[in-house]
């Protein structure tokens, strides 16, 4: 089910990679006591706006479906990857998960694109269709089990992963007594909007002072009367949020340029190292919150190692490291609710992740893990070294479900 020559791409490098790797490293295992194949279906970007961003992330999830099936899959049960593409249009998601639901016998599980769909598909995924719903979206208004109650998340908030940036702040600038002074940067998509009430609170509880909040379009803006606002508000730390790759990087620029003596810090969406070496020297003053370990740290991590052994992949952009993550938990929810003896349906599917508790992810997340309110309410933060090009560790793992 795809389309465009994105997907004839992604699936003759996919091909090729895991042809070695499976064939190599991971002999076929044979697939005993075979109940019928699992469908896991999705609706990805395959042509349009964020077509990048497929081609970025699905090869994570389609390479930890091929080593699963290779090895085994789910008490035997292979499982098969039904991909439509969205055009980058939530409302031909929607059409997409329709289309699959209609056709295909078995889902249990599905894949979305994006926030608005997350949003779209709410009320007959709640009524009618009930299959357990991970996917790009980290939006703070999903952590609603009540609103939500077949989705989650494969990471912290945008709430969480702002509120984390804020514990990191309170941390370092509590020494001399000053209360922090920071400014909130964000696109004026609900990306951006979102989080931003629950993150002014939180500044408040800490006694960090927001002296600027700036709103901005995610992209092609002229920056300059925004910098101006910063170098007036004069904030010892800047917190960009709503954007990928436009608009923060020019900021930064531009800032520094007119005298701001701030650090500036992102969100995972603009955590990709490969956008961050694009600054220069200027990564030395930018630092964010990520989910996981970079694909760098493999000596820490067995399911990085996992990842390299399957993919054979000099480096694995964040994207992919999220939808790999996706189809661990997807994993780990089915194999517990088999090994229940239960059905697998919505309900129960949801109820097996809801019930996990300190989960140990091998690594990729550097402490054990516990949903709560649909999501991983856990990251770290990283800051970028233009002498490496990597973005190293600079804090523990900060974990907001305590």
């Amino acid at each position: 089910m795809r389309t465009g020559q994105a997907g004839t791409v992604r699936r003759r490098w996919a091909t090729i990679v895991l042809a070695v790797a499976l064939g190599v490293v991971f002999p076929l295992a044979p697939v005993l006591a075979d109940e019928g194949e699992l469908v896991w279906g999705a609706a990805a970007p395959l042509t349009g706006i964020y077509a990048q961003a497929a081609a970025l992330g699905l090869p994570g999830i389609e390479a930890y479906i091929a080593y699963l099936n290779a090895t085994g899959g789910i008490n035997g049960r292979t499982v098969r990857l039904v991909i439509g593409d969205s055009g980058s249009m939530p409302e031909q998601a929607l059409a997409v998960f329709k289309r699959i639901m209609a056709e295909e016998e078995n889902v249990v599980a599905f894949y979305g694109d994006s926030t608005t769909f997350a949003k779209l598909v709410a009320p007959e995924l709640n009524e009618r269709y009930k299959v357990l719903m991970g996917g790009t979206s980290l939006a703070t208004e999903l952590a609603d089990p009540v609103s939500y109650p077949y989705q989650f998340m494969a990471g912290p908030t945008d709430a969480d992963m702002i509120g984390i940036l804020l514990e990191f702040i309170a941390q370092e600038s509590g020494m001399d007594g000053a209360a922090p002074r920071v400014a909130l940067f964000y696109s004026n998509l609900d990306f951006g909007r979102g989080p931003i009430a629950a993150a002014k609170e939180r500044a408040a509880q800490l006694g960090i002072d927001i002296v600027a909040e700036i709103e901005t379009a995610p992209a092609d803006v002229d920056v300059a009367p925004e910098v101006l606002k910063l170098r007036r508000a004069q904030p010892d730390y800047v917190i960009f949020h709503g954007y990928v790759s436009a608009v923060w990087p020019e900021v930064m620029k531009q800032a520094v340029q007119s005298g701001v003596d701030a650090m500036f810090m992102g969100t995972f969406w603009a955590m990709e190292p490969l956008v961050v070496r694009q600054l220069g020297p200027l990564a030395d003053r930018y630092m964010g919150v990520f989910p996981y370990r970079y694909y760098w740290e493999q000596a820490e991590s067995e399911t990085l190692r996992l990842m390299a052994q399957v993919t054979q992949a000099e480096y694995l952009p964040t994207y992919s490291l999220q939808t790999w993550f996706s189809a661990m938990i997807m994993h780990e929810v089915i194999k517990r609710t088999l090994d229940a003896g239960l059905e697998l349906t919505g309900d129960n599917l949801k109820a097996t992740l809801d019930a996990i508790q300190d989960w140990d992810t091998g690594g990729l997340i550097g402490v054990p893990v516990t949903f709560k309110n649909n999501s991983i309410p856990v990251g770290r933060i990283y800051r970028g070294n233009s002498a490496t090009g990597l973005m190293d560790p600079v804090s523990d793992w900060i974990r907001l479900d305590d």
